[in-house]
């Protein structure tokens, strides 16, 4: 089979670490896989087929005939069955160049987080529902991302429910211990992560705990703004950022705390990657976090917006005992090995293209 992945651009995001991870993945079961980004980046994929860099104008997002065009020119070369969209712009992209130029092959669309929260007018929700209607298949992380997609739409494609895979390390590898509590914050620096509210939380804590830490790993757009309040709240001292990593982990305490207060979220990989590394997790209730952090099971789910309930939640894991947390940590790690690891995720892809491919024989 051979499958071709659109994605945004090389960026340390979850779409496109994912992308890369499940590219590599069906290539060692066999499959041919290769890679288009639209945009540029700055960051160095860690997939290992070939990748086709258009490095278009992000500002023509909505007409470039130019990246329709050879879209299609490496699909006449490729000729892969499969041609899988990892985000919105990119479904854009692979649809209107199907459309223009007509060519083959089963489309894709990857469901990544909770497309309502995104749709806030009827000409937007007419327009997206005319590019659904345009492929052949949906993939949803999680069953809160499938059910906001068919609560919005009332067409139904083959969408079924696959979640985020994770690579799981032969060696966990992580930083020793800090004396002081330790908060640590991945992903991107966009509005959706809710930096503002997670340095709400930190304030709080500091006033109980001095000698509290912050973490912030990852790269965006409003990683500037954050650093000005920062300085603004007086938090410079206690708080780090520490950039893009290609393993965020390895910068990561022993004694951290993950901490998601996110305004929106489909199904953080982060989540899962904190589970195999017994890292406790405190993470607002949005999107798929419920099917990943059970209260007190897997993690410390909150309810969103709490601030109080946040810090409280924190303030409980700093006070737990070490049996009790060893208990919640090993149940989360099974958990991911049992239901995340990349090769188990990627055998559900591979049925699932075999699936679109089979419509055309019956």
């Amino acid at each position: 089979m051979r499958i071709l992945m659109l994605i945004q651009r090389p960026q340390a995001r979850g779409a496109e670490l994912f992308a890369s991870h499940l590219g590599d993945a069906l290539i060692e079961m066999g499959h041919e896989v290769r890679m288009i980004t639209l945009f540029e980046g700055g960051f160095d994929l860690p997939f290992s087929g070939t990748i086709h860099r258009l490095n278009r104008n992000s500002s023509h997002r909505f007409f470039d005939y130019g990246a329709w065009k050879a879209i299609h020119q490496i699909l006449l070369n490729f000729n892969p069955d499969i041609v899988q969209a990892m985000a919105a712009d990119t479904l854009k992209f692979m649809v209107f160049s199907k459309i223009i130029f007509g060519w083959k092959g089963k489309t894709v669309f990857y469901n990544g987080s909770v497309i309502g929260r995104y749709i806030r007018s009827k000409p937007v929700r007419l327009f997206n529902q005319w590019l659904y209607k345009s492929i052949s298949g949906i993939v949803a992380v999680s069953k809160a991302s499938q059910l906001d997609f068919e609560n919005l739409f009332s067409f139904r494609l083959l969408h079924e429910v696959i979640p985020v895979g994770i690579l799981i390390p032969e060696k966990i590898s992580l930083k020793a211990p800090l004396p002081e509590p330790v908060l640590v914050h991945i992903g991107g620096f966009t509005f959706e992560k809710n930096h503002s509210e997670l340095l709400r939380v930190f304030s709080a804590l500091l006033a109980i705990k001095p000698e509290s830490k912050l973490l912030m790993i990852g790269e965006g757009p409003l990683r500037r703004q954050t650093e000005e309040l920062v300085e603004k709240k007086g938090l410079a001292h206690a708080v780090s950022f520490l950039g893009a990593h290609p393993d965020p982990f390895a910068l990561v305490p022993k004694n951290a705390i993950l901490v998601l207060p996110s305004k929106i979220e489909g199904m953080p990989a982060v989540i899962g990657e904190a589970f195999i590394h017994r890292i406790p997790v405190v993470a607002y209730d949005v999107g798929a976090v419920s099917e990943l952090v059970v209260p007190h099971q897997t993690g410390w789910l909150v309810p969103a917006n709490d601030s109080i309930k946040m810090l409280e939640a924190i303030l409980e894991i700093t006070e737990l005992s070490e049996n009790s947390l060893s208990g919640i940590l090993d149940a989360a790690e099974q958990f991911a090995r049992e239901n995340l690891e990349l090769k188990r995720v990627a055998m559900q892809y591979e049925g699932f293209y075999s699936r679109l491919l089979f419509v055309d024989k019956t």
